[in-house]
């Protein structure tokens, strides 16, 4: 009979054979599944590229069911992932796609470059240095930090301060090379000269001898310092390379300084050195122990000079009080002047002036004169003098003014300079003469311009931009006032002093002398129509005929007949009614269309007060205020001997449209 513990041994017994059979079954079970996985599904072969990685590969399933047997891949699941491996080359991962399954699936390898850190003894100036691999430059570094497939390379290193290196390179994939390299320096040779010579050179620091002399130099940057009693330490630099292996240098030894303080009255004044202008006039540095000359001045004073000679690394102070300069000015002047001394006034000539030595502006001024300006540097050594006669200013601005010029508005104007006596009016036994035609006698003596042309529609549209009419033809239909505003417009485009004072188109005064734009008086109109270019005075503007020349005036012509009551036969001009300025002959004044075209107003009130017998008026200019005005002239209109004459008068309160104007101006507004 067995005891209790035998029968519990024996039953673990038969439970421990029990389990073995149930491992090996499921063992059996899992292998005969994986065979028939095997024997389902369709394998993958796997080809690993190049051939020299397929010998080093190994193959991983990454993700998926799938299983690996020699180089072909079975998988139970879609889009399995396998990693590739091989040494000396780039790891690779690969999806299998099902269209794939049961096909050739290529992986190529790409090599792993060799990896190049080559270094140098160069040291501080290796950013020179070039690296060339088969004579090509890739790189200008200090180090040579570079990858490269596999292979042989002849490697170049090139540094202007060292011999050139060159070394054959045997790289494998993969490979990490890491060399430093030592390079030669160049061989080099300086010969340092100095003046004067002794000097004791220092190259880097390193005492090498006394000047001259001739040294080894190694390749490089290199410090170079000359030292010399009593002389400043010279400091330069030089550069041995394969370029340049030999150095010449001669130097010129400059002696220490010495400082030389210096205090200036007045200030701001010149300070020379040697002839040499010094801008730092407070400390200078000068070269010690030789001679020096320094010198002050300033304009107005008396310059000073000083000699000295200092030690090295010495000082000296130098102080310069500048005495001021005087000298004597004399100014006469005819007539009897006012005198300004750079714009102060200071007395009436004759003058006698003791004044500084600096540039000086003297002025002499007189009521109804040119003023004039002279400008000097009085001298002690010599005394000065200025004497002037005073032009008049009518002289002066009659000499400055042109002949001819054009103004702003673009209207011509010429100069005339009257000097004479002429009669205004006609007698009454002139055919043709009506009772207002006073006989007047008449001088004329201020010069001024009149317009060439009669004022055009072009010129006028700049003043009042609503009026119309054909560009060149003279504007018509204008009041007397509407006339003198645009003279009063174009004196102030001018800067020049207006004529009339106009408010609310209604005339309040009348400025005699100025110099602004106005209308003629009708003195100058007649004066100019009857006797300017001419050897006597004429009854008509081309003279004493009554034939008319052709081509002379713009009037009522045979082209008027049954236009007009009156007209002139036999005599055509053209033009049946205005015509452009200018389209006629020019008179003798020089003028254009004073014996027609248009009628013109004149600066005059219209007066019918018989003058003074006997009397002599000169330069008349009518300052009254009257509601009509002269209007003299011919126009297109006009075919009768009474209106073709220059006498020919009538007063006009209106504008009509065969009615212009002309300007003038004196050439100076005052008395």
């Amino acid at each position: 009979m067995m005891k209790p513990f035998e029968q519990q041994l024996q039953v673990a017994k038969k439970k421990q054979h029990l389990l073995y059979i149930g491992l090996f079954a499921l063992f059996l079970l899992g292998g005969l599944m994986i065979l028939t996985v095997i024997l389902l599904s369709r394998g993958t072969r796997i080809e690993i590229k190049p051939d020299d990685a397929a010998m080093l590969s190994t193959v991983h399933v990454h993700s998926g069911i799938a299983t690996i047997i020699g180089d072909t891949l079975y998988a139970l699941s879609n889009n399995p992932v396998i990693d590739v491996s091989a040494d000396g080359f780039r790891p690779a991962r690969e999806i299998l796609r099902n269209n794939d399954f049961g096909k050739i699936m290529t992986v190529t390898l790409e090599p792993l470059p060799a990896k190049l850190e080559i270094s140098t003894n160069i040291g501080g100036s290796s950013e020179d240095t070039s690296w060339f691999i088969n004579n090509a430059v890739l790189a200008v570094t200090d180090v040579f930090d570079y990858e490269l497939q596999a292979g042989n390379y002849q490697l170049t290193i090139d540094h202007p301060h060292f011999k050139i290196a060159t070394i054959t390179l045997s790289l494998s994939r993969g490979e990490i090379f890491k060399k430093s390299i030592n390079m030669e320096s160049v061989d080099g040779e300086i010969t340092i000269k100095s003046k004067p010579a002794g000097a004791r050179v220092f190259i880097n620091s390193i005492d090498k001898g006394i000047t001259p002399l001739t040294l080894p130099v190694l390749g490089g940057k290199h410090d170079v310092s000359l030292q010399l009693d009593n002389y400043e330490t010279l400091n330069d630099k030089i550069e041995i390379s394969r370029a340049k292996l030999n150095l010449s240098r001669n130097y010129r030894m400059e002696i220490k300084k010495a400082v030389v303080n210096v205090s200036l009255n007045p200030d701001d004044g010149k300070l020379t050195l040697d002839g040499i202008v010094v801008k730092n006039t407070n400390k200078l540095f000068v070269k010690a122990s030789i001679k020096h000359l320094l010198t002050y001045s300033k304009e107005g004073y008396f310059a000073k000079n000083k000699t000295f000679n200092v030690a090295a690394d010495k000082s000296l102070t130098l102080a310069f009080e500048l005495e001021k300069e005087m000298g004597e000015v004399e100014i006469i002047s005819s007539p009897e002047a006012e005198v300004e001394l750079n714009g102060q006034f200071i007395g009436t000539t004759p003058l006698q002036l003791s004044l500084n030595a600096v540039e000086q502006k003297i002025t002499l001024n007189k009521q109804g004169y040119r003023s004039i300006s002279r400008t000097l540097i009085p001298s002690a050594a010599s005394s000065k003098k200025i004497s002037v006669s005073l032009i008049p200013e009518k002289i002066a601005r009659l000499k400055e003014s042109p002949a001819h010029y054009t103004n702003k508005a673009g209207g011509k104007l010429k100069l005339f300079r009257p000097n004479e006596i002429f009669t205004m009016g006609a007698k009454r036994s002139e055919l043709g003469q009506r009772a207002n035609e006073f006989i007047k006698k008449i001088k004329l003596t201020k010069a001024f311009y009149a317009g060439v042309y009669e004022v055009t529609n072009a010129e006028f549209m700049q003043y009042d931009s609503a009026r119309q009419g054909n560009a060149r033809e003279p504007v018509t239909s204008v009041t007397w006032i509407d006339a003198v505003a645009f003279c009063n417009w174009l004196s102030l485009q001018e800067g020049l002093t207006p004529v009339y004072n106009i408010s609310n188109k209604r005339l309040d005064g009348i400025n005699i002398n100025v110099d602004g734009y106005r209308l003629l008086t009708e003195a100058e109109w007649e004066w100019l129509a009857r006797k300017s270019g001419k050897k006597k005075q004429s009854i008509f503007v081309w003279g004493d005929e009554r034939v008319i020349p052709k081509n002379a005036i713009n009037i009522a012509d045979e082209s008027s007949r049954g236009k007009v009551k009156l007209f002139v036969s036999k005599y055509n001009d053209g033009y049946a009614e205005v015509a452009a300025v200018g389209s006629l002959a020019q008179e003798k004044s020089g003028l254009y269309d004073q014996g027609g075209n248009v009628s013109e107003w004149t600066h005059d009130s219209y007066s019918i007060v018989i003058p003074e017998q006997g009397k002599v008026f000169q330069d008349p200019f009518d300052s009254t205020n009257a509601g009509l005005h002269v209007i003299k002239g011919a126009n297109w209109r006009s075919g009768s001997i009474t209106e073709l004459r220059p006498s020919y008068r009538e007063g006009l309160g209106a504008g009509r449209d065969d009615l212009g104007f002309r300007v003038g101006r004196y050439v100076y507004g005052g008395d």
